[in-house]
Order: structure tokens, then C-alpha cells, then sequence
């Protein structure tokens, strides 16, 4: 569903991570997830709002979405924030359930601290709902994760998705190894390049 490139890393605008690494709830922890990942994708262009809470019938964030030379899509998405744990094929049963409750023009995005099963991911790809499966890091890792682009450490969406998604390509962005723990060298995170051009815009400036 995507193609995958190499690029450098560009110099942007930093950003702290906004979830404490102790003495916080497992619930204050999720919420600062929640926020961290609104502020990525509304960097990336979209206008989310977090709708977490009692009623949200496991909506975490919802809003529009524009992107280059695109229409407005809505978007609605969950946030599962987990130290190391991944994310099973069951949470992907369950949003199907929620996808089913929304319009047609809504893609869906579930996006995990730790990332996914290979059995997650295959199920994802698999649905007939529009879904996209985002990893970002929720902070527990180094502290070189401070820009909040670099926070993006995977992007994958199903063939359904391709009406909303389709033209973005995903590519991997390496560190300079100079600044890095040799005992960890293959470092990387993930930038979104829509025609060319790297997401968001000001990256590039």
C-alpha cells in the first residue's frame, strides 16, 4: 500500500514530549498520549479535537483532515498508549465496530505507543473499513525523540483507505550517526512525502 524511500533529516522546530516518565496514572499517561498524537496530525494538516471520556464510544479524537490538492476528509481515531506491549488483532475487531457507526467519508486511525502484532497489522489490512495504523512513540524511549515529527515511527493503511491516504508516500528518515548510541545505529523515523514534498510543509523551509 505504500512505497518506501529513504530521506535526511531535516532541521525543525522542537518539541518535549508531553508524558511524564513516572508518578503519573495509567489514565493521566493515556490522556497525555491523546494530546501528543493530536498535535502530530495537526502539524500534518488536520483539525482534530480529542473526544476521549465517558460516551466517546471509543472515539479518542475526531475532525477533518485536508491534504495537498485533496478534498476534506473526516477523520476519527483511538490511542492505545502501552510501555512495550503491542497491539492485537482484537483492537482491530473492535474499531471495525465503530467504523461501522460512521459516515462514509471518515477514515479511521488507531495509533499505538508500541506498535503492532504482525496479526494486528494483517487484520487491519484486511478490512473492508477504511484504516490506517500510525505508531508514535509516547515518550518512554531516548530523549532524541524531540522533534515531534521524529515522534512517527510507522505509517501503514488497507486498500480501502487508499480514497483518502493513497497518494501519500512513506519514507524512512534516518539519524545522523555521529549523534547517536553506536549500539543502537539503525535508529529511524518515519516522514510522510505527498507529491514529493515532505508533510508537514514547514519542514521544509
Amino acid at each position: 500500500m505504500f512505497r518506501l524511500l529513504t530521506v535526511s533529516t531535516p532541521k525543525i522546530r522542537s518539541f518535549r514530549l508531553a508524558i511524564p516518565r513516572r508518578g503519573i496514572s495509567t489514565v493521566e499517561a493515556g490522556t497525555a498520549y491523546e494530546n501528543h498524537t493530536l498535535s502530530i496530525f495537526n502539524r500534518l494538516g488536520a483539525s482534530l479535537e480529542r473526544t476521549g471520556g465517558a460516551g466517546d464510544n471509543g472515539v479518542d479524537f475526531r475532525g477533518p483532515w485536508t491534504l495537498p490538492d485533496q478534498q476534506q476528509f473526516y477523520l476519527v481515531g483511538q490511542c492505545k498508549y502501552y510501555e512495550r506491549k503491542k497491539i492485537g488483532p482484537s483492537v482491530i475487531r473492535e474499531w471495525e465496530g465503530v467504523m461501522s457507526r460512521q459516515e462514509l467519508d471518515t477514515l479511521g486511525v488507531v495509533a499505538a505507543s508500541s506498535g503492532f502484532t504482525s496479526s494486528c497489522i494483517q487484520a487491519a489490512l484486511s478490512s473492508i473499513y477504511p484504516i490506517a495504523l500510525v505508531t508514535i512513540d509516547g515518550g518512554h524511549q531516548s530523549n532524541r525523540y524531540t522533534n515531534i515529527e521524529e515522534s512517527i515511527r510507522g505509517f501503514v493503511w488497507n486498500k480501502a483507505a487508499d480514497a483518502f491516504i493513497g497518494k501519500l508516500v512513506v519514507a524512512k528518515k534516518h539519524y545522523d550517526l555521529c549523534k547517536l548510541d553506536q549500539a543502537d545505529p539503525a535508529m529511524f523515523t518515519i516522514q510522510l512525502l505527498w507529491n514529493g514534498q515532505p508533510l508537514p510543509p514547514s519542514v521544509s523551509r
